[in-house]
């Protein structure tokens, strides 16, 4: 099978799917306005879209297909279980959503496979097409749950607001909550509809606790803890007015902020993506262009350093889009604790060899190696331990050495055969400009007759070189002259003795070994980084505390514990030290404080568990937190300080990592070749001037 078969068959398959869903989409749009009468319109829900029976059918029993083939299997439930977790869909939705974001993420990897076909036109392109969307596909899975996620949370922010109108009338919580869940779109419906049952169950606490396990969200557990509180114990009158409806309030400005937060930072770093991954399509077309107008060019792009090149292009564009899409993650997922599972890191070190290997470079407890790299794991939310570190560590490095030898070894292979079968042009002059085809056949002629001669001798032996003007003598009779026969016998010896040169260095070897070393280093770069960003989103996270904090300080009945509980159930970032804190909490209440601020050492952190510290035995929590409600107009306008000075950080860096592939690829594929083809054409200028 060629590879114009592959490219039409490829493209067949991409434009398919898109006129089937072109048509079902129409089909909609076009029976069901008119047939629809006046009462069925009045009847209908506000927020809800009626979906296409035939969309929804074949997304149906796309599903139930696609969960019978081996190859799709792991990416529905894949998908399935994110949105499992955002959402509370019914089964026929949770797989109508499924089949959705799968079909999406199928036709935008297909897309670029083709891309990469129709610019690249060889095997090896599309290969590395299909091995980069298998790195891009999990991100795609993430971008299209995050927009599920932000669809919710625009969803509940018009539920409060509906809550609140529905509360002041009727001053009933659960009833508020159910007519407010009515009136919203079917995922927030269905969350309404929970939280209600969650209030009005026999057990409310203990119903109130499996929610908090399930909820996809902080303001979602925070608005149901706050709920239960005020049937508990009732409303209260606040110098502002009604606490619960302050703090519907509060909750409404916080996610205000937090979709700002998101969609700046979706319009500063989304277009970059596409940025950092231009440079591999793009170099393709530029390599042809610069192979045809200056042909001297090839063997630059065909040579060890233009192979080089084309793979760090890769390497620094793929790296650019990973770090890109970290930056630009906002779900509240990206710093929970991940749970260990099965992890092959795990099961590597469990055989005792590997385990023998490993303990040599783990460095031993007590030292200050040791603190340093527990502390990062800790701080960039890693989930390994210190030795499973060590074994990723070591198999990337492996990894990376034995990819550097091969990758050595086949170039060493491809320039031995590109010697033997790339066409000969006559270096006499500067080979600027296209080649017509009469230039082009008479070096491939030219190939060819040198390859004759090549074949079968032996540059080990005594007198090879008289061997090759021999053959060259008795293979070109009266065709060539003495001349002519002399430059051909030289252009071969040429290439025998390069083609002969073409084997494994010991200086390779050791780049291999550096690159791999340099590997060895990477986990604690990227962890490095994560830290870095992570550290940028915890003076938001102390914002949002202060927005909790203004409004449990209000309840008679709460104290130093119960804040602490709230903030590990409302904390993301802060989650673990808080845990730890609250198990220590019983063994000794200012003990466990002092520990969570040396654990947590952020200042904005710290000043809050310092009010908590006075809260346990001066003074009220209403009198330690009082300033937080006087002075709400000067932490609005800090916060949202804090949120430009995060996102401008964020979009700098998004700018620096971007554009590092469009400059590289100026570097590798533009500069670098013209210097090359300077200097070549400058050395066989000046052999031509030397022999006048």
């Amino acid at each position: 099978m060629n590879v114009k078969l592959l490219i039409l068959l490829a493209l067949v398959l991409y434009l398919v799917p898109a006129v089937l869903w072109f048509v079902l989409k129409r089909r909609r749009t076009s029976g069901s306005a008119e047939e629809e009468s006046l009462t069925s319109w009045m009847k209908r829900q506000p927020g809800l879209k009626k979906d296409n029976p035939a969309l929804t059918r074949l997304y149906q029993r796309s599903y139930v297909r696609f969960s019978q083939i081996p190859i799709f299997r792991g990416q529905v439930k894949r998908i399935r279980q994110r949105l499992m977790v955002v959402s509370p869909y019914d089964e026929m939705t949770l797989r109508k959503e499924t089949m959705r974001i799968t079909y999406a993420v199928l036709l935008i990897v297909l897309g670029l496979v083709l891309a990469l076909a129709l610019f690249g036109r060889n095997y090896s392109v599309m290969v590395l097409g299909l091995i980069g969307c298998l790195a891009l596909n999990g991100m795609l899975i993430d971008l299209f749950v995050h927009r599920v996620e932000n669809r919710l949370l625009k969803d509940f922010r018009d539920f409060l607001e509906d809550h609140r109108h529905q509360f002041q009338a009727t001053r009933m919580v659960d009833e508020a909550i159910y007519e407010a869940a009515q009136l919203s779109g079917h995922d927030m419906k269905l969350h309404g509809e929970r939280i209600h049952g969650v209030l009005t169950a026999k057990d409310p606490a203990r119903s109130l606790t499996s929610y908090y396990e399930v909820a996809p969200n902080r303001y979602l557990k925070g608005f149901t803890g706050i709920a239960y509180m005020i049937m508990e114990y009732g409303d209260k009158a606040t110098s502002k007015g009604s606490l619960y409806l302050n703090a519907i309030s509060k909750f409404v400005q916080d996610i205000n902020f937090d979709l700002l937060r998101r969609n700046r930072l979706s319009y500063q770093l989304n277009s970059l993506t596409v940025i950092s991954l231009a440079p591999i399509l793009l170099s393709f077309p530029l390599q042809r262009w610069a192979e045809n107008y200056f042909p001297v060019m090839g063997e630059f792009y065909e040579g060890r350093i233009g192979t080089a090149s084309k793979l760090l292009l890769y390497a620094v564009s793929v790296t650019a889009y990973v770090l890109i899409r970290k930056l630009a993650e906002t779900e509240e997922s990206r710093y929970t604790p991940k749970s260990g599972g099965l992890r092959w890191e795990k099961k590597l070190y469990a055989y005792r060899w590997i385990r023998y290997v490993v303990d040599r470079f783990v460095p031993p407890p007590h030292t200050k190696a040791h603190l340093h790299l527990s502390r990062l794991i800790k701080e960039s939310n890693s989930p390994l331990m210190l030795e499973w570190l060590t074994v990723r560590r070591l198999l990337l490095g492996l990894l990376a050495a034995v990819f550097t030898l091969g990758m050595f070894i086949s170039v060493h292979g491809h320039q031995a055969e590109r010697i033997r079968e790339a066409p000969t042009y006559l270096k006499g002059g500067l080979m600027i400009g296209r080649m017509n085809d009469e230039e082009r056949t008479e070096a491939e002629r030219r190939t060819d007759f040198d390859r004759e001669i090549m074949r079968g001798i032996a540059t080990r032996g005594a007198s090879w070189e008289e061997t090759v003007r021999q053959r060259v003598r008795q293979n070109s009779g009266e065709l060539l002259s003495e001349i002519q026969q002399n430059e051909a016998a030289v252009r071969i010896i040429q290439k025998l003795d390069e083609a002969d040169n073409e084997y494994l260095k010991w200086w390779e070897v050791l780049i291999a070994a550096g690159i791999g070393a340099a590997a060895y280093f990477v986990p604690l770069g990227i962890m490095h980084f994560q830290r870095r960003v992570r550290g940028m989103e915890m003076q938001s996270e102390v914002d949002q505390f202060r927005m909790l904090l203004s409004i449990l300080s209000q309840f008679d009945r709460m104290s130093v514990d119960i804040i602490l509980e709230w903030l590990e159930r409302f904390a993301i970032i802060f989650k673990p030290a808080l845990q730890r804190c609250l198990l220590d909490f019983d063994a000794g209440a200012s003990t466990a404080l002092t520990e969570l601020k040396n654990e947590a050492p952020f200042p904005s952190f710290v000043r809050l568990i310092e009010r908590l510290e006075n809260a346990l035995e001066r003074i009220s929590v209403l009198e330690a937190f009082d300033d937080l409600e006087m002075e709400q107009e000067y932490y609005r306008e800090q916060k949202k300080e804090t949120m430009d000075r995060l996102i401008e950080n964020k979009a700098s860096w998004g700018r620096d990592i971007g554009f590092a592939p469009i400059l590289f690829m100026l570097g590798a594929y533009i500069i670098v070749p013209f210097l090359y083809v300077s200097f070549m054409q400058m050395k066989d200028l000046i052999a031509q001037l030397s022999q006048i």
